[in-house]
């Protein structure tokens, strides 16, 4: 009688660890969790869940029920097991109870964590056949409860949800990253790009019109080549007449297939290659996977009218996931930092960066620093010429009579009162 409960008692103690494991691993799903123990989570729902046959929602609540059956029932065998004299003994009560409590604490938590955090969740799979039948032994059970929970769910008021943005869902699955430890400040950063990258449109992202260096159909190869000197360019488009009228893209490895005698009598239409064109507002995401289809690095964009609003390139795209990125021929002017309240920027430098700098998001139309202080002054300023508004002071450094290309821009805290000759948007 003895060895039958004990036997009894192992195959409990088996079924409640099987349970407890499984049923953790129905807890943990949907939560950010490192790699070797998503790995568990991976296996259970690849080569295990689609063997049982059953709803999840089903099968997490048959492993619910069964933990708790076999607990009972290992409660059960110990009394059997410390009453089998039929003599009230205290010490061996008291020793059943412990031996109970480790058996279960062991079995219901210690095991089935040390699977979950020490293997890969492989081990399950020879005992999927043992899961199916045991959620369709308890599929009574289970059909029940879960009618019962259905009834007791209608009988509670429900509460008004507020709606949440898909950016604020984000934004909280992020830091709950990384209260876990899971994300770091890179990867914090990485996927708040991707967040914020599927909601911008080809605009925020192009090179604008301005910036362009573009050649025209009657450059010469020889020409076009004395250009690429000053102007490292790999790609660079080709127009006729008008910037407006964009032909094509002509690639500076082509120029290498052309001899020195060619180069003086062709021009730049004889090796270019066609263009495309995009709206200015597409969805960069699109355009993203549009130009990978195409296998195309560089793309016109076109505003409303069909004139030549800008260039975006492949480069663009990805800068706006990963941030700046310079190859060793690239002289760009940054932002340069003087204290901690001043910077000297260039004028296409976003207006949202002001937000990063200074903790202040102008609400204007203009997207680019010169944009902003030529929108707060009515006109193109001239250098010297300073602007405050908005607890900031902008000061132009260099400029043109079409646009602002540099400036210092300091928060307005750390400088003396303006001047009268200063302008005050």
């Amino acid at each position: 009688m003895t060895i039958a409960l004990a036997i009894l008692l192992a195959v409990l103690l088996a079924v409640l660890t099987l349970a407890s494991y499984v049923e953790r691993i129905y807890t943990e799903m949907g939560k950010f969790l490192s790699r070797e123990f998503q790995e568990n989570i991976e296996a259970y729902e690849v080569k295990v869940e689609p063997r049982l046959g059953s709803a999840r929602d089903r099968a997490q609540l048959s492993m619910s029920v069964l933990t708790q059956l076999t607990t009972g029932g290992i409660a059960m065998v110990f009394l059997f097991i410390v009453m089998a004299d039929n003599v009230w003994n205290w010490q061996e009560i008291g020793e059943g109870l412990l031996g109970l409590t480790v058996a279960v604490v062991v079995c219901n938590r210690i095991l089935p964590f040390v699977f979950f955090t020490r293997t890969k969740g492989e081990w399950l799979v020879p005992f999927a056949p043992v899961i199916r039948t045991l959620v369709y032994l308890l599929l009574p059970i289970t059909i029940v409860l879960g009618f019962s929970l259905q009834i007791a769910a209608l009988a509670e008021p429900k509460e008004p949800v507020e709606a949440e943005s898909t950016s604020e869902a984000v934004d909280a699955l992020i830091e709950a990253g990384q209260e876990e430890g899971i994300l770091e400040e890179g990867d914090r950063q990485l996927i708040q790009s991707v967040v914020e990258f599927r909601g911008k449109t080809v605009r925020d992202v192009m090179t604008p019109r301005p910036e362009i260096f573009a050649v025209s159909a009657q450059t010469t190869v020889e020409q076009f080549t004395e250009m690429l000197r000053s102007k490292p360019f790999s790609r660079v488009p080709v127009f006729e007449n008008s910037i407006d009228n964009i032909k094509g893209i002509v690639f500076a490895h082509d120029v290498l297939q052309i001899t020195d005698v060619d180069a003086k009598t062709k021009t730049v239409t004889n090796i270019m290659k066609p263009v495309h064109f995009v709206p200015e507002t597409k969805q960069v995401q699109d355009l993203m996977r549009e130009m990978q289809k195409l296998k195309v690095h560089l793309a016109i964009v076109i505003d409303e009218y069909g004139n030549v609003a800008g260039v975006v390139t492949i480069e663009d795209l990805v800068e706006e996931i990963v941030g700046e990125i310079r190859d060793e021929h690239e002289v760009h002017a940054d932002v340069v930092k003087e204290s901690d309240s001043s910077y000297i920027v260039p004028g296409n430098m976003d207006v949202d960066r002001l937000n990063e700098l200074f903790g202040v998001l102008p609400e204007v139309e203009a997207s680019t620093v010169a944009g902003l202080v030529s929108e707060l002054a009515g006109r193109i300023p001239s250098p010297g010429e300073v602007i405050q508004d908005d607890g900031l002071r902008y000061e132009v450094l260099q400029s043109t009579d079409r646009r602002v290309e540099r400036l210092r821009i300091t928060a307005e805290e750390a400088q003396e009162p303006a001047e009268p000759n200063q302008l005050r948007a």
